[in-house]
């Protein structure tokens, strides 16, 4: 309904769009009616569909559906518009634009390139800014001119490549122009005027254009080039290839304020844009554009009016805009067709403000309007008859503040009565045209499957009761005038019902093996359905029905007590007057039986050594050679020797049990029999290929560095190891470096596995002779005679230069089986007082990591290799205590420590042996 109520909004309001080309005026009378019911009329509706952007009269007829959310919407906000203004009619405010919050602008604004280029901006900070507004209770923030500034397009031009400017553009120093000159004569050269304003061009004396207009410039080169230069006027052309920058200060009630760097070929309307445009406080009229004494005045109305005049503000390097506090400011509101708040200045009254207003809506009460004033600490409404003033040849005087109200015409047409049900045109008739009932159904045209009998007349009461008046529409119609055929009176309705109303529906259904479900078939008694009829209607059998059927049929006092009857579908269709073409009632439901529902779908299932293994359907005598084929064969490690079916047997109600049969099978999957059989499969079959006892691809592991033959080898025997593999490669070269070879082993990515090459090559049977897997990789690197040192936490800064400590590691030569220990003090000059003498860590180039040991009071740093990097822990950070900490008793100390030393005199004789 809703969607019909739009399209017919949607012919009203068209015009002379699409729709409205082949409108029935009862069609446009109906929408007039929908949009009354609502307590709106046309030209408000019209209004708010224009300022949301839908100009009714130019949309397209597939524009309808989407936009149809749209203006429902709009719809809805009128109406509730209009119920708000009936419970309080000193509502100030009725707001038709949906225009963002202040602070969503200002966001948007400083989205914009032009002004986060621009650091000199200062964002002025309007305490009023994050107020949220009831939208339904006020106009839009701001003054009727502030929208200007909230349009992105707007935004001040950076780069005016491609921007042509106009011939009323001032010329000045650092403007560059291009001159061609095509025909007899070729020339292309830039210029750019210089700081004493003039050109130069070559063999030719200077051109003064500072201050001049574009315009006049074309003209005054084109008679200086024409003095040295052949050309005819249209083959000489000028043109502004870049404009100067300039600074523009920016002050007052603007969002943005200070100094903006743009390109001159802006106008004070495109500065003020990239300043985020007035404040809300700020003036619209009265800005002023000011430049050394002179002062110029800009007028947004002027430029809204004709937006040429912006090229009368054309802006000069230091020239300053202010935007000052608006002095009068007026709202209108209502039945106009912009209402919005308004900047007056000095001279313009009510009939100026009318004017930028829009003027009048079509529903406006233009009699009186009504003013909002405050006065003397109060607020003060007054009324104004717009004829006495008229009459007069007077205009309205209005203050700063001033809420000017225009009344809407809002009351419904009440001439009219309606008709519904089923007519060809529903809808409301003006009375004074059709007076009786007779003429409201001659105009609305009953259609065939209305009842005549019996219809309704609602009459609504003055007290808004409604009184039903029942009438005979077939006696009306027969004698027009009668007592019978009343008189309307407004607001009647007269409700006409379709027959189907009081008639049960009846229908009847065929399910089953038909061509054709039939869920709902109209059905009359008198139609003497029959079952082959009703086959017939479902198009016929399937191949699958087994000629057996039921007719489920219900009682019709109880619908729930369902009888079913056989039916011999064989025997109704060959003999249609035989006993078993019952004819149905209604209410039957006709039900086709299938062979398939008396079977089960039986599967057999191939697993194992094959290439698409699954499950497949089962067919009768399918034998193992078609399951194997089904499954797309053997894989290569298939065993054809060793192929099982496992088959489920019942015999009558003894449990089921399972047993088995292993076959052999050839190439083609023949089974190897002494007769040459098939072998019969069973439903529910299921076949295993079994895979070749140990049967496995060729694996491969990588051996690269220092080996006489690197590269790919495979595993060609169990449990091949290490020691193997690097004899097969022709062992060890004599670069080889076997205490830091590594093991990478990529299965399971297990990573990283430490090894000692060495002690694998001397003894076969050693742990450290690893047993190889697949994609194992083993790296033997070049010899290394150097150790390295990383410096963190050693004394290194002390000796070492320090373009040597800007790695964070020194590299020393090998001295032997030594200890870290030795070789931190050797190189790096000790320990720091950062270290941690017990996290001195030694890691070797093959990956295994040493640490040290601590043996009572002694550390046991850990023996060097080659290759080897040692690393120097810090000592962890301390936590202040919170009570400063306690002091230690060094007397104490000692005394333990000596005592202890003493103890262990022997321990310490032994372990001086150990290097340190």
């Amino acid at each position: 309904m809703r969607l019909f109520l739009f399209i017919c909004l949607a012919v009203l309001l068209g015009g002379t769009s699409m729709y409205a080309q082949n409108t029935n005026p009862i069609i446009e009378q109906q929408a007039r009616s929908a949009i009354q019911a609502r307590g709106l009329d046309e030209g408000e509706v019209r209004a708010r569909l224009l300022q949301e952007g839908i100009d009714i009269d130019n949309i397209r007829p597939e524009q309808l559906v989407s936009l149809q959310p749209t203006i429902e919407k709009i719809l809805d906000d009128l109406e509730t518009e209009k119920k708000g203004r009936a419970r309080n009619n000193n509502s100030t405010i009725q707001p038709y634009s949906s225009t963002p919050t202040d602070t969503v602008i200002v966001e948007e604004i400083m989205e914009d390139t032009s002004i986060r280029n621009n650091t000199n901006l200062r964002k002025n900070v309007n305490p009023r800014k994050n107020i949220r507004r009831d939208t339904q209770d006020i106009l839009p923030a701001g003054i009727y001119g502030h929208q200007l500034f909230r349009q992105k397009d707007n935004a001040a031009a950076k780069n005016n490549s491609d921007i042509k400017p106009p011939d009323s553009y001032v010329l000045s120093s650092g403007d560059e122009l291009t001159v061609s000159i095509f025909g007899s004569s070729q020339f292309d050269s830039k210029f750019t005027i210089n700081r004493e304003g003039y050109i130069s061009p070559s063999n030719m004396p200077r051109i003064f254009l500072k201050g001049i207009r574009l315009g006049q410039a074309r003209e005054l080169m084109r008679s200086r080039f024409g003095s040295f230069y052949r050309f005819a006027p249209e083959q000489f052309a000028v043109s502004l290839t870049r404009a100067r920058t300039i600074t523009v200060n920016v002050f007052g009630e603007t969002n943005n304020s200070g100094s903006i760097t743009i390109s001159a070929i802006n106008t004070a309307f495109n500065a003020l844009v990239t300043a985020g445009g007035p404040t809300e406080l700020g003036s619209v009229r009265n800005i002023r554009v000011i430049r050394g004494t002179q002062i110029k005045r800009l007028d947004l109305y002027e430029f809204i009016n004709n937006p040429a005049v912006q090229y009368d503000f054309f802006l000069e390097d230091n020239d300053i805009i202010n935007v000052p506090v608006a002095q009068r400011v007026i709202a209108v509101q209502g039945a106009v067709q912009r209402p919005y708040r308004y900047e007056l200045i000095e001279g313009e009254q009510w009939n100026k403000l009318l004017e930028y207003a829009g003027g009048f809506s079509a529903n406006a009460a233009r009699e009186i309007i009504q003013i909002r004033r405050f006065v003397d600490d109060k607020q003060v409404l007054i009324d104004v008859n717009l004829k006495d003033l008229a009459a007069g040849k007077d205009d309205l005087t209005l203050l700063n503040g001033d809420s000017v109200t225009v009344r809407r015409i809002t009351g419904n047409i009440e001439n009219t009565a309606t008709i519904d049900g089923p007519v060809e045109y529903p809808g409301s008739y003006a009375i004074s045209e059709t007076p009786r009932i007779s003429n409201l159904i001659t105009k609305s045209i009953l259609r065939r499957e209305a009842r005549t009998d019996a219809a309704f007349l609602a009459r609504t009461n003055s007290n808004r009761t409604v009184r039903l008046i029942q009438v005979n529409i077939a006696a009306i119609m027969a004698a027009p005038g009668s007592a019978a055929d009343l008189l309307l009176q407004p607001e009647d309705r007269l409700v006409v019902y379709e027959q189907s109303r009081y008639t049960d529906t009846l229908s009847i259904g065929v399910s089953g093996a038909v061509r054709n479900t039939i869920d709902e078939f109209p059905f009359s008694p008198d139609s003497a359905i029959t079952v082959e009829r009703a086959i017939l209607l479902a198009g016929g059998l399937r191949p699958d029905a087994n000629g057996i059927g039921y007719i489920r049929r219900s009682n019709p006092n109880n619908f729930k007590e369902k009888q079913y009857i056989d039916v011999s579908l064989k025997e109704a269709i060959a003999n249609p007057a035989s006993s078993s073409n019952l004819a149905l009632q209604p209410g039957d439901e006709l039900i086709v039986l299938s062979e398939l529902t008396f079977t089960d779908a039986a599967t057999i299932n191939v697993s194992g050594s094959v290439r698409e293994p699954g499950e497949f359907y089962y067919g009768k005598n399918m034998t193992l050679r078609n399951a194997l084929t089904l499954a797309g064969g053997f894989k290569l490690e298939a065993s054809r020797s060793r192929i099982d079916i496992y088959r489920v047997v019942q015999v009558d109600d003894t449990p089921t049990r399972t047993v088995v049969a292993t076959v052999q099978v050839d190439d083609q999957f023949n089974l190897q029999n002494a007769d040459g059989s098939e072998f019969i499969l069973l439903p529910f079959d299921e076949v295993v290929v079994r895979s070749t006892p140990a049967f496995e691809f060729q694996q491969y592991v990588n051996i690269n560095g220092q080996v006489r033959y690197p590269g790919k080898y495979a595993l060609i025997s169990d449990n091949e190891t290490l020691a193997d593999v690097v004899e097969r490669a022709g062992g060890l070269s004599e670069e080889a470096f076997p205490e830091g070879a590594t093991l990478v082993r990529n299965e399971d990515n297990k990573g990283i596995i430490v090894i000692n090459m060495p002690e694998a090559l001397r003894s076969r049977n050693s742990p450290s002779n690893h047993i190889l897997r697949q994609g194992d990789d083993i790296t033997v690197p070049k010899r290394q005679d150097l150790i390295t040192i990383r410096t963190p936490n050693t004394e290194a800064a002390k000796v070492l230069q320090p373009r040597l400590l800007q790695v964070g590691q020194i590299n020393v030569a090998y001295s032997g089986g030594r200890r870290a220990g030795w070789y931190i003090r050797k190189y790096a000059a000790g320990f720091s007082k950062t270290a941690a003498r017990r996290s001195v860590v030694v890691n070797q180039p093959n990956g295994k990591i040493n640490r040290t040991r601590n043996f009572i009071f002694f550390k046991i740093y850990p023996k060097i290799t080659k290759g080897s990097v040692v690393i120097v822990g810090a000592k962890p950070i301390k936590q202040k205590k919170a009570d400063g900490g306690k002091k230690v008793d060094w007397d104490k100390a000692l005394t333990q420590i000596l005592a202890t030393v003493g103890a262990v005199a022997t321990v310490i004789l032994a372990s001086a042996a150990l290097k340190n």
